[in-house]
């Protein structure tokens, strides 16, 4: 399992061919997507019409092709050096949304997104996700909107950092809000969410993951929201939120919580020399478990990127509390820092170049050989790019990314190499 042999290399090096060319074809149908991020009424009216470029009747219609981690990957369990395995992968992920406007007074999404993951040797890894996601946004006495969405997500990825395999997650998620908007684009408004959240147990030869005990939940939100414009197209904002946890199997009733918290930042513009989103908050979990420890803290989840000359810089901070795997941690307090820049050589091809660092501290010790260590885990991941211009905004790319998972507790660190090709919208 450690290496390939002849048979295998004759027939990567006959897919590898056909996988690119497939890959060149598809390319004619990829164009730009709105953005999932909240908008006003008038403001997301505008953005469709503008936006347009097929219509059928009154359905406005913007497709487009994803083509990513098409390459070799010399880790795909992310696991230690003696137990890994290799194989080449591919995705491919055609995506729909459909729009309607009914004059001045309703706005219907409709967002499809099958997506299928490809690995040339390790079968079970080979899957269609899809993503399934109807809207609507219902004009009141021109100030007031109501909205509604339903989104259904049946995908296999690694939730959260702390995974280490890939498992099948199943996202059913209903959300109503009812926003106050002025004409100068204050927003006030409150949005309720109710999720439920189911996993697939993991069966690995000698290892089997519970997730289903451990993670499926419901999740109930509501929050209170304010925006307001302070330069054309960007906005302050305050946000504050409650929200209940009921996990679902008796053996992780001890999971059940509740938390509060509070956030404030300010969301730029999509295009322009500043982009991205400023956020910082805090953040207040607790166990209904009196005997389980909770935490309060700041949270932030930062993404900025700024345009100077021929290079753009980017800047990622986040910090937040994901519910753990382990079965002594209702959480993980989970920091990463990242940055990194691209620089345009000419006009037709670009450098990119990132590196991220995250945190994973655990708040309950692990008993290891009768001795109690409270675990800290550490990832590092560098990324180098270079990316060619085939047309307007749309690139492609070949990408070589090198990871490391590093932790006081034994037998838990690993690494991890992928090289290959990309397709990027954002030349």
């Amino acid at each position: 399992m450690m290496g390939i042999n002849a048979e295998r290399r004759s027939s990567i090096n006959r897919i590898l061919p056909r996988l690119f060319g497939i890959s060149l074809m598809l390319l004619v149908f990829f164009c730009p997507l709105a953005s999932q991020t909240y908008r006003a009424f008038q403001a997301e009216k505008n953005y469709l019409i503008e936006q347009t470029r097929w219509q059928f009747g009154p359905f406005r219609l913007f497709p487009r092709v994803m083509l990513k981690n098409i390459g070799y990957d010399d880790n795909v369990y992310y696991q230690r050096e003696e137990d890994k395995i290799t194989d080449y992968t591919g995705t491919l992920s055609p995506e729909l949304r459909v729009s309607v406007l009914f004059r001045n007074w309703l706005i219907l999404n409709l967002r499809e997104n099958p997506e299928y993951i490809y690995y040339l040797h390790e079968k079970r890894e080979r899957r269609w996700n899809n993503t399934f996601s109807p809207e609507f946004k219902l004009l009141l006495f021109r100030r007031f909107v109501l909205g509604g969405n339903y989104s259904y997500q049946n995908r296999r990825r690694r939730a959260t950092s702390e995974f280490d395999v890939r498992a099948n997650e199943k996202r059913a998620v209903y959300k109503g809000s009812f926003f106050y908007e002025t004409p100068r684009m204050t927003l006030i408004g409150v949005t309720v969410t109710r999720e439920r959240i189911k996993y697939e147990d993991v069966t690995l030869p000698g290892r089997e993951i519970y997730l289903s005990r451990l993670l499926n939940r419901d999740e109930e939100k509501i929050r209170g929201e304010f925006y307001y414009r302070i330069f054309s197209q960007s906005f302050f904002f305050l946000i504050g939120e409650k929200a209940t946890y009921d996990f679902l199997h008796p053996q992780s009733f001890w999971r059940n919580s509740y938390s509060y918290g509070v956030s404030t930042g300010i969301r730029f513009p999509e295009i322009g020399r500043i982009r991205g989103t400023l956020t910082v908050g805090y953040k207040k979990l607790i166990p209904r478990e009196t005997t389980k420890r909770g935490f309060s803290g700041l949270t932030g989840n930062t993404s900025l990127q700024f345009r100077v000359w021929r290079t753009i810089f980017r800047l990622e901070l986040s910090r937040d509390y994901p519910f753990s795997v382990w079965t002594n941690n209702i959480y993980f307090n989970y920091n990463r820092l990242g940055s990194g820049l691209s620089f345009y050589l000419s006009r037709n091809l670009r450098l990119d170049y990132n590196l991220s660092y995250g945190q994973l501290n655990y708040p309950e010790p692990f008993q290891v050989s009768g001795e109690l260590i409270k675990r800290k885990d550490e990832q590092l991941y560098h990324t180098g790019a270079i990316v060619i211009r085939l047309k307007k905004n749309l690139g492609m790319g070949l990408q070589l990314t090198w990871w490391r998972w590093t932790s006081n507790l034994p037998g838990v660190n690993r690494d991890r190499i992928f090289f290959g090709a990309f397709v990027t919208q954002e030349f």
